[in-house]
C-alpha cells in the first residue's frame, strides 16, 4: 500500500477496524454472556478460553490491518526466553493509543496474552466493553487524591478490583498490564503533574504493588517493556495509522521481583510503600532516558541498550 496518501491509509484502517470490531462480536457477545452466567469453576474457565481465542483473532486481524496498511515497523528485543505459560505483571511506559496494539503485536504468542488495569468508563463501550469485562480486566475507578482524602474508603476500591481479577488470573496464563503513568504522556500533562522526566509522567506504584502481591505465590515475574516511537518526540495515534512513524522500537525484558518488595502491604505499610516507589522511580527514570533519546531526531541512538543476554530480537 505504498501508494496511498497518509490520511487514506488512516480512513482505511479506521474501517478495517471498525469491520473487524462487528464481526468480532457476531461470536463474541453470545461466548461472554454465556462466560458471565457460569458460576466460578472449570465451565467458567473454559468459557475463558474461548472469548480469549476471540480477542486474540481479533487483535491479530486489527494489527495485521494497522502495519500492513501505515507501513509502521516494529523493531522488537525481547530480553528473555519465550514463555507463553507464565504468569506476569507487565509494566509500560504510555504515550499513545497505538501503544496498546504495539504490545499485543510484540508480545503474542510467545509472551501469555495481556489483560488491561483500564478505566471504569470504558466498561460500558459495546462489544469492547463487553470483552474487557469477560476477560476479566481490572476495571479501575483512579479516584482523585483529594476524592480519598475526602472519603479514605475509595483507596480500597481499586485495591479490590486488582484483586479481584488477580484470584482469576492465579488459575491462567497472564501478562496483566498495568501503565504505571494512570495515562498518556503528553506535554500538557507532564506540565500539569510537574514531572521530572523529559518524556514520562510520574509512576503510580499503587496498582503494580497491588497485583504483585495478590498473586506473588504464582509469580513468575515482571515484565518491563519499554515503547519509543523513533525520531518521533510527540507520537500520536493518527500519525501511526497514517504510516509518518516508520518504526518503532520496543523492548521486554524480564525482572525478578525483588526480594523486599515481594511481599507487603502498599496501603498500609509505609515503609513498603517508600521501597515501592523509589525502586519503580529509579527504573523509570533509566527507561526515560532511553526513550528521550530513541524519540530525539537528532540523537544517533536508535535502539535499547542490551540489558540481558538471553531471549530473542525480532
Amino acid at each position: 500500500m505504498p501508494a496511498l496518501a497518509g490520511p487514506v491509509r488512516g480512513i482505511a484502517i479506521v474501517v478495517g477496524l471498525i469491520g473487524l470490531t462487528i464481526l468480532g462480536g457476531i461470536p463474541l457477545v453470545p461466548a461472554s454472556i454465556v462466560k458471565l452466567a457460569l458460576p466460578p469453576g472449570r465451565a467458567r474457565d473454559r468459557a475463558t478460553d474461548v472469548v480469549l481465542g476471540i480477542a486474540k483473532a481479533w487483535a491479530r486481524g486489527s494489527n495485521g490491518l494497522i502495519f500492513g496498511i501505515s507501513g509502521t515497523r516494529l523493531r522488537y528485543q525481547q530480553q528473555m526466553a519465550d514463555d507463553p505459560d507464565g504468569r506476569y505483571v507487565l509494566i509500560s511506559n504510555h504515550q499513545c493509543w497505538a501503544d496498546v496494539m504495539l504490545l499485543i503485536r510484540a508480545i503474542d504468542p510467545q509472551l501469555p496474552f495481556p489483560r488491561f488495569f483500564i478505566k471504569e468508563q470504558l466498561r460500558w463501550l459495546p462489544v469492547i466493553g463487553l470483552a474487557c469485562w469477560a476477560l476479566d480486566f481490572p476495571f479501575m475507578k483512579r479516584h482523585s487524591r483529594a476524592a480519598i482524602e475526602k472519603h479514605p474508603e475509595l483507596r480500597n476500591e481499586d485495591m479490590h478490583a486488582v484483586r479481584r481479577a488477580c484470584e482469576v488470573f492465579r488459575r491462567q496464563p497472564v501478562s496483566l498490564v498495568n501503565y504505571a503513568e494512570g495515562t498518556r504522556s503528553t506535554p500538557a500533562k507532564r506540565a500539569a503533574a510537574n514531572s521530572p522526566y523529559r518524556t514520562l509522567l510520574p509512576p503510580k506504584a499503587g496498582g503494580t504493588a497491588f497485583a504483585v502481591n495478590a498473586m506473588r505465590d504464582v509469580l513468575d515475574g515482571i515484565l518491563d517493556m519499554t515503547v519509543a516511537y523513533i525520531d518521533t518526540p510527540e507520537p500520536k495515534f493518527w500519525d501511526v495509522l497514517c504510516g509518518r512513524i516508520p518504526e518503532v522500537a520496543v523492548r521486554v525484558r524480564y525482572l525478578a521481583v525483588p526480594p523486599e518488595l515481594a511481599d507487603g502491604d502498599y496501603g498500609a505499610d509505609p515503609q513498603y510503600r517508600d521501597r515501592f516507589k523509589a525502586w519503580l522511580g529509579e527504573l523509570w527514570a533509566a527507561k526515560d532516558a532511553e526513550v528521550a533519546a530513541i524519540q530525539d531526531p537528532e540523537n544517533p541512538q536508535r535502539a535499547f541498550h542490551d540489558l540481558a543476554t538471553g531471549g530473542h530480537h525480532a
